[in-house]
């Protein structure tokens, strides 16, 4: 499953060279990541609510090209691996059709005191569609 979300570069997320900082790459991983829950008819914030978290255990990102102040990009968010407790979530950024960078985000599923635990059945049924 993957899904993809089309946004501008703000000028906030710019640093002096006026390259997107890499650091916001970051922050639009998860924006992605959010709404590909929420196009499965998962909501992050009720995962939460009802005790199911999913920390970030390993963030990586690979830069191609730079993003610009008010460039127009689309990121691409898909489930990569899932298995006994953790979750891996690819992406890839792409400015008019030409990638510009990579990564991929590594999450635990744990519950609200830290332990780890399986996929709940609710997320596995929305997973296989």
């Amino acid at each position: 499953m993957e899904f993809a979300v089309d946004f501008r570069v703000r000028y906030a997320e710019t640093d002096q060279m006026k390259f997107a900082h890499h650091s916001a790459y970051i922050v639009w991983f998860e924006m992605a990541r959010i709404e590909l829950f929420r196009s499965m008819g998962l909501s992050y914030a009720q995962m939460e609510k009802d005790g199911v978290l999913l920390p970030v255990l390993q963030v990586s990102a690979r830069y191609f090209k730079p993003a610009f102040f008010d460039d127009s990009l689309r990121i691409v968010a898909r489930f990569a691996e899932l298995n006994k407790a953790r979750l891996k979530i690819d992406y890839q950024v792409f400015r008019q059709g030409t990638l510009i960078c990579e990564g991929f985000s590594l999450h635990a599923f744990m519950n609200e005191k830290g332990k780890p635990i399986r996929p709940p059945e609710f997320f596995l049924e929305k997973m296989k569609g």
